[in-house]
C-alpha cells in the first residue's frame, strides 16, 4: 500500500501535487492519504496501523513535510514496518534538524536538478507532473466581475518573495496604454502591508481600476481560462507547479530564469519567456511586446511541452518504479 501523508490545513502546491498523483497511483496500486486539509481518498488511523503492521504487503509511507517525517518515525517506534520516502519541496539549504531527519528516510525525492545537486544526500530526481486532462486549452471565459477582457494573471500567496509588486511595476505602462487589459492576483494575502503597497502604487500610476485581488480557489484551472498571460516573478521556488499548469493550458508564460524548473521547461521565445528575478525593465519589455502583439507564441506548442515531458502520468510512473525497488 502507498500512503502519502498530508498534515497542513491550507491548500498549497504540495497539496495540489498530492491530489494530482493519488488517482494515478491508484490505477496500479492501493494508494491513499492519511491526514487532513486535502481533497483525496483518505484512510483512518486504524487502517494506517493495520497497513504498517502487515507482514503480507509492502507499505510505503511518503512524507512531504518535517512534521510528517516525525509522525512516520513515531510509527516506526511503535513497531511500524514500512519504507519511508521523503520529497524535498524547498530549494533552500535545509536546516541541520531537517537534514538530520531526512537522513532517517529510506529514500529522498527531489523535484529539480539544482535541488538534487545541492542536497548532499543520495536522492532521485522526480519532478511533479500535471493532469493534462484538467489543465488543457479551453475556450476563454472572462471574469464576470472584472471589466477588462484581457488579463495578466499572477498565482500565489501575496508576499514579497512572490514578486507581485515587481509585476505591477513592469505592467503599469502597458496597462495605462491599454485600458482593456487588467492585472489579476489570485492567492491568500500573507502580508497585508505588501498588498497595500501594490494598491498604493496602482493609485499613484492611475491604474487602480485595472488591478484585482482574487481569493484562493480549489479550481485554479478556471482562473487560467480567463487569463491571456501568466507571470511568475518569484525569487525562489522549490518547483513551480503554476508554470506547468499554465503551459498545459496553452497560456503565454513569463517566468524568472533559473528559479524552480522554469529554465528546464521554458525555451525563451519558443514556448514562453524568461527574465532575471527583480529585473523590472526586462519584464516590462516582454509584457509590452506581447500586448502589442509584436511577439506571439503558439498555444499548441506550449501545451505539447507539458504533454510530452511533464504529465502526471510520467511523474507517477517514476514514483511507482522507485516504490518498487525500495
Amino acid at each position: 500500500m502507498i500512503i502519502h501523508l498530508h498534515f497542513h490545513r491550507r491548500a498549497t502546491g504540495v497539496t495540489r501535487s498530492v491530489e494530482n498523483i493519488i488517482p494515478i497511483l491508484n490505477r496500479y496500486s492501493d494508494a491513499a492519504v492519511f491526514g487532513y486539509g486535502i481533497n483525496s481518498p483518505k484512510i483512518n488511523l486504524n487502517k494506517l496501523f493495520n497497513a504498517v503492521r502487515s507482514d503480507e504487503k509492502k507499505t510505503i509511507i511518503h512524507a512531504h513535510r518535517i512534521n510528517e517525517i516525525l509522525f512516520a518515525l513515531l510509527l516506526r517506534c511503535l513497531g511500524g514496518k514500512f519504507r519511508l520516502v521523503f520529497t524535498r519541496h524547498a530549494e533552500s539549504k535545509p536546516a541541520n534538524f531537517t537534514y538530520f531527519l531526512m537522513k532517517k528516510a529510506d529514500h529522498i525525492v527531489c523535484l529539480s536538478k539544482p535541488m538534487s545537486d545541492n542536497l548532499r544526500l543520495p536522492n532521485t530526481l522526480i519532478p511533479h507532473g500535471v493532469n493534462t486532462e484538467i489543465f488543457r486549452i479551453r475556450e476563454k471565459t472572462p471574469f464576470s466581475k472584472i471589466s477588462q477582457k484581457n488579463i495578466i494573471g499572477v498565482v500565489g500567496r501575496i508576499r514579497p518573495a512572490k514578486g507581485q509588486l515587481i509585476v505591477a511595476k513592469a505592467a503599469a505602462g502597458a496597462l495605462k496604454s491599454n485600458p482593456g487589459w487588467g492585472l489579476a492576483f489570485i492567492g491568500r494575502i500573507d502580508d497585508p502591508k505588501y498588498s497595500d503597497m501594490i494598491l498604493t502604487f496602482a493609485g499613484d500610476e492611475e491604474i487602480s481600476e485595472q488591478i484585482h485581488f482574487l481569493p484562493e480557489t480549489n479550481h485554479i484551472e478556471d482562473f487560467y481560462s480567463a487569463c491571456d498571460i501568466i507571470v511568475i516573478a518569484s525569487e525562489s521556488e522549490g518547483f513551480s507547479l503554476v508554470c506547468l499548469e499554465a503551459m498545459a493550458c496553452g497560456l503565454t508564460i513569463i517566468a524568472t530564469e533559473n528559479v524552480g524548473i522554469h529554465s528546464d521547461v521554458i525555451q525563451h521565445g519558443v514556448n514562453g519567456f524568461l527574465f532575471s528575478a527583480n529585473d523590472i525593465s526586462s519584464l516590462k519589455k516582454i509584457i509590452a511586446e506581447i500586448i502589442a502583439k509584436r511577439i506571439t507564441l503558439n498555444p499548441d506548442i506550449i501545451r505539447q511541452t507539458i504533454v510530452d515531458n511533464w504529465s502526471i502520468e510520467k511523474s507517477a510512473a517514476r514514483l511507482l518504479h522507485l516504490y518498487g525497488i525500495l
